[in-house]
């Protein structure tokens, strides 16, 4: 069978068995649009438009549902402080949970990328820093990426400073830029990783008052797009921030939610 141009009878098949094996509406919709921009990219019939494809789709939705299941809450800069604020820094634990939130949002870093950052992927720049993503969930053949971090204009919040302040107390030398830290003020070269990077978040979260709502390590990327979008970032920088390679999914997500509370009308009503 040909990739291209994709038979309709095929697709059809392809989303049912990937709803069968528990994948979100969401998620085989994202799968349509990109199918349908391929074939429009290289002037070929679009399959989702047949008729066969259509009526799968109008079936799944029916039995799926369309509205999305309960997300991390996207964490807005004044949350973030508030978090910051709660953690004790003259602690190593406390520098370094601070760089991992203020890293992490300001860089819209997945939990298992943060985790895998090393000294070396850190490149000094006059106003901020570049950090090297080896490898993510959108670059599976490691070609590496490159984001970069401005620095903040408040001092609480500046992810560049609160990573200076974790790296004059983490250990010397190369390896992992996020270790372990014992007894709460003993670092060590030992690498913390995506679930530790997650918990963090959460405990962290919890601390400062937010026990019930459902934050975790994917607040801080949340956060970074949700809050871009609401200060008037465009699409496609917030996109290349996140590396999304489904605009759907960035839209559908991040953006529209945020845009819905801005232009609710319910503003207006003077309840």
């Amino acid at each position: 069978m040909t990739p291209l141009p994709a038979q309709p009878e095929a697709l059809a098949a392809f989303l049912a068995e990937r709803a069968e094996a528990g994948l979100h509406f969401a998620t085989l919709d994202a799968y349509c649009s990109g199918i349908a921009h391929r074939h429009g990219q290289e002037g070929l019939p679009d399959p989702t438009a047949h008729v066969v494809v259509r009526r799968v789709r109008r079936g799944l939705r029916r039995i799926m549902g369309v509205a999305p299941r309960r997300q991390a809450h996207p964490l807005t800069v004044a949350e973030l402080g508030q978090i910051v604020a709660s953690i004790d820094a003259g602690t190593a634990i406390g520098k370094r949970d601070r760089a991992i939130l203020l890293v992490g949002y300001a860089s819209a870093m997945r939990p298992g990328e943060i985790s895998a950052l090393n000294i070396d992927d850190v490149l000094r720049k006059p106003t901020g820093v570049l950090l090297a993503i080896r490898r993510s969930k959108t670059d599976q053949e490691a070609r590496g990426q490159l984001v970069g971090i401005a620095r903040g204009e408040n001092a609480l919040t500046d992810p560049i400073r609160a990573l200076d302040d974790w790296l004059k107390v983490r250990p010397t030398g190369q390896g992992a830029l996020f270790t372990r830290v014992f007894y709460r003020n003993h670092p060590t070269a030992e690498r913390i990783g995506p679930r530790a990077i997650s918990r963090t978040v959460q405990e962290r979260a919890d601390a400062a008052g937010f026990d019930g709502i459902p934050v975790s390590g994917h607040s801080l990327r949340a956060g970074h797009a949700t809050t871009a979008a609401v200060n008037g970032a465009s699409i496609d920088r917030i996109a290349a921030q996140t590396r999304h390679r489904d605009l759907g999914t960035l839209l559908n997500h991040y953006i529209r939610p945020a845009e819905a509370m801005m232009t609710t009308t319910s503003r207006d009503l003077g309840l």
